[in-house]
């Protein structure tokens, strides 16, 4: 998926973004879960185990997305800006 596809999700699947999950959005369909008072580690470690190592990032619609080498892109909600994961998971303990 590309930046440009999240624009065509159905406006009921963009209501339903909130700031207390994370959003899987691949190309022939859409997961979601909790991530309710997750930590940035927390995070950091389920981007790394959906994307890989180097993920990019880029803010849709006010929302921090990360996407990797495949086709999945992570919607993250509760944050908003592209450097929020600048450092790696071991810089965060």
């Amino acid at each position: 998926m590309a930046r440009r596809d999240l624009d065509t999700l159905p406006q009921a699947v963009k209501q339903a973004f909130h700031p207390d999950f994370v959003f899987l959005i691949y190309p022939d369909k859409l997961q979601h879960f909790p991530a309710r008072q997750w930590t940035e580690k927390e995070y950091q470690h389920m981007l790394q185990e959906q994307l890989g190592a180097n993920p990019s990032y880029f803010v849709w619609q006010g929302m921090l997305v990360a996407q990797g080498t495949t086709d999945l892109l992570v919607l993250m909600p509760k944050y908003q800006h592209t450097d929020t994961f600048s450092k790696t998971p071991h810089q965060l303990d």
